[in-house]
């Protein structure tokens, strides 16, 4: 029962950290966007669906860092005084974050993140040391508690390198890339700017008054579409929110003749 109890602790605290990770992530990107994650309604599923591939890197380094740590132990067993001169070291392994700290002004976003991490490493280290041989649970209660929350701050530090990151790719890569899309309406959407275009459609039979092009899909959120020009910036753009229904149609258009002819038919 104790195993399961901590194998259910684990996953709640991973599930905690990748919601968290999603949540914080999402956050940095749409403010590097000049926008607000609380605009698309994310639930908690696109949360920890966008943690996944960004996770996969530290994942990596974490399952290195734990193979070299069991390798090191294994090769310290069998020499008793090389582990009693290792731990001895390693009781002012806490000390490492405390030197990084003057060094902190001189590139904030990367302390940001190696601060957290050297304080897990260098307290749970500590914490072995001091401990090895005897059982000292109010030592590692604390450990613990200070290991959780520099965590936190590791996740969020390194979501908000990853948010910036995908901002980045997402303002390079919009016109070729997000999906074309046009747009058909009863009234006028008011579309204009930033390399969309729009004419009135005057084939006999169609529902239709408005056609729009030269956007492309932004995010799609239940019933509504999220839409920008294909010359859209964080400095200078303008995000469509549309309803599906309501006298109008969204199309999604595809291939690299399609993308060359919009606003040109």
């Amino acid at each position: 029962m104790e195993i399961v109890g901590a194998v259910g602790s684990l996953v709640t605290l991973l599930t905690a950290v990748l919601f968290y990770f999603g949540w914080a992530s999402t956050d940095a990107e749409t403010k590097a966007l000049g926008l607000r994650d609380t605009v698309f309604h994310l639930s908690t599923s696109d949360y920890l669906l966008r943690s996944v591939s960004a996770l996969y890197l530290p994942a990596w380094l974490a399952a290195g860092i734990a193979l070299g740590t069991l390798g090191l132990l294994r090769w310290t067993a069998g020499e008793p005084e090389r582990l009693a001169r290792a731990t001895r070291v390693l009781r002012y392994a806490w000390a490492v974050p405390l030197a990084l700290v003057p060094l902190y002004p001189l590139s904030p976003w990367l302390f940001d993140l190696l601060l957290p991490l050297t304080a897990i490493g260098g307290l749970a280290l500590n914490a072995y040391a001091r401990t090895r041989g005897r059982r000292d649970l109010r030592l590692w209660g604390l450990t613990l508690f200070i290991c959780v929350l520099s965590l936190f701050w590791a996740v969020s530090s390194y979501a908000a390198i990853a948010g910036r990151g995908r901002a980045e790719l997402t303002e390079r890569t919009l016109r070729g890339e997000f999906p074309a899309v046009v747009v058909f309406s009863e009234k006028d959407l008011m579309i204009r700017g930033g390399g969309s275009c729009f004419r009135h459609v005057t084939e006999k039979g169609s529902q239709y008054a408005y056609e729009y092009g030269g956007l492309r899909l932004f995010h799609v959120s239940g019933d509504r579409v999220f839409l920008v020009p294909r010359d859209w910036s964080p400095e200078n753009g303008t995000l469509y929110v549309l309803k599906e229904g309501d006298g109008r149609r969204v199309d999604l258009v595809s291939g690299a003749d399609r993308r060359a002819r919009e606003c040109l038919d």
